[in-house]
C-alpha cells in the first residue's frame, strides 16, 4: 500500500540552498574594488595609479580558483557485526526489552541491544503484539502471539528475534567494498539482495495492485526511512475517505524508498499464498516476517531499489 510515516516521526525533507561560488570574472571585479577601496582609505601619495589598478585586476582574474570538481559518493563502510551461523538468534530492529512473562504488561527485567545475541530455550504463546486490538484483518500470521523464553527465564517477542536459516547467506555479510543494493521484479513478484553483480538472497513479495502500481525506476532509501515500528493510514497517505480506509498499526521492519510513501516491509495481514503470486498492495512491496528481518538487517539509509518488469 502506498503508507506514509507519520509526519512527527518522520519529516519532509528540507530544501537546501544551493552554495554560492563567484565565478572567475566576478572575483576579478570584487578584488579590484576592494583595491579602491584601499585607495579610499590611503593617502594621495600612497594611492595606485590606475595602470596598476588594471594589473591588479587582471592578476586575480588569472588567479582566482576554480570551484573544486564534485566528488562521487562512496558506499557506506563496512562496520564488522555479529558473525552469523546458521541457528545464530540475534536482536533486530533496535534495542528489545526482556520481560518476566510474555505480555507487554509484564515487568522489563533487561533491555537487550541491537544484534545482541541470545539463546533460546523454548516457544511459548503469549500476547499477540503484532496484531493488537486490530480486529479488521481477514488473515492472521500464524507467529502473531509467539513469544521464545531464553535460557535465563526471560521473555521476548519473537518478531524480533532473527535466526539465520540454514543454507542463506547472512544479511551482515562484509561486501568487500560492493554497493549492497535490492533489486524488485514486479513481473514474477521477487526482491533479491544484491552485492555488486552478484544476488546473494532472494525473497517472493507481494508489490503494488494494477490501481495502485509499484513506482517503477531507480529509487533509494530514504535518510529518515528506516522504522522498525510504523504505524500506516489512508488519510495519512492522501486518500479520501471513498477511496481507501485502512489503518495499519505495528508494520515492522519499514524502509521508505521514496517519498510518497513506497516501502520495502513486513505485511502481515495478507495469506501466505500471495506472496510471489499476487499484486495485493497500494504501491509497497510487502515482505513476510523473516524476510523482512533479513532486509532490515541488509539495508541502510541511500541503498538503491530498482523496480522494474
Amino acid at each position: 500500500m502506498r503508507e506514509f510515516r507519520v509526519p512527527n516521526l518522520i519529516p519532509s525533507r528540507p530544501m537546501r540552498a544551493a552554495p554560492h561560488r563567484a565565478s572567475a570574472p566576478l572575483a576579478a571585479l570584487a578584488a579590484a574594488a576592494s583595491a579602491v577601496a584601499l585607495v579610499a582609505c590611503a593617502s594621495p601619495a600612497d594611492a595606485p595609479t590606475a595602470d596598476e589598478l588594471t594589473s591588479a585586476a587582471a592578476t586575480a582574474a588569472t588567479t582566482a580558483t576554480p570551484p573544486p570538481a564534485p566528488t562521487k559518493s562512496p558506499f557506506p563502510t563496512f562496520t564488522p557485526t555479529p558473525a552469523l551461523t546458521a541457528g545464530s538468534q540475534i536482536v533486530v530492529g533496535g534495542e528489545l526489552r526482556a520481560r518476566s512473562a510474555p505480555n507487554t504488561q509484564a515487568p522489563v527485567v533487561r533491555t537487550l541491544p541491537d544484534l545482541a545475541p541470545v539463546q533460546i530455550d523454548t516457544a511459548v504463546q503469549g500476547e499477540n503484539v503484532v496484531v493488537g486490538g486490530q480486529r479488521w484483518l481477514s488473515s492472521y500470521p500464524s507467529w502473531g502471539p509467539t513469544w521464545f523464553r531464553l535460557t535465563d527465564g526471560t521473555f521476548v517477542y519473537s518478531a524480533f528475534i532473527f535466526m539465520l536459516q540454514p543454507g542463506e547467506a547472512s544479511p551482515l555479510l562484509d561486501p568487500q567494498g560492493k554497493e549492497k543494493w535490492v533489486d524488485v521484479n514486479v513481473s514474477t513478484q521477487r526482491a533479491t539482495a544484491m552485492v555488486g553483480d552478484t544476488p546473494v538472497y532472494t525473497a517472493l513479495v507481494s508489490t503494488g495492485s494494477p490501481d495502485f502500481p509499484t513506482p517503477l525506476g531507480s529509487h533509494k532509501v530514504e535518510p529518515d526511512g528506516r522504522l522498525a515500528v510504523e504505524r500506516m493510514t489512508a488519510s495519512q497517505a492522501g486518500y479520501a475517505p471513498g477511496q481507501a480506509s485502512y489503518d495499519v498499526q505495528n508494520v515492522f521492519f519499514t524502509q521508505y524508498f521514496d517519498r510518497k510513501g513506497d516501502a520495502l516491509h513486513l505485511n502481515y495481514w495478507r495469506p501466505i499464498e500471495v506472496f510471489g503470486r499476487t499484486a495485493t498492495s497500494h504501491g509497497c512491496v510487502g515482505l513476510l516476517l523473516h524476510d523482512a528481518q533479513w532486509f532490515w538487517l541488509f539495508g541502510y539509509p541511500g541503498m538503491r531499489v530498482e523496480v522494474h518488469t
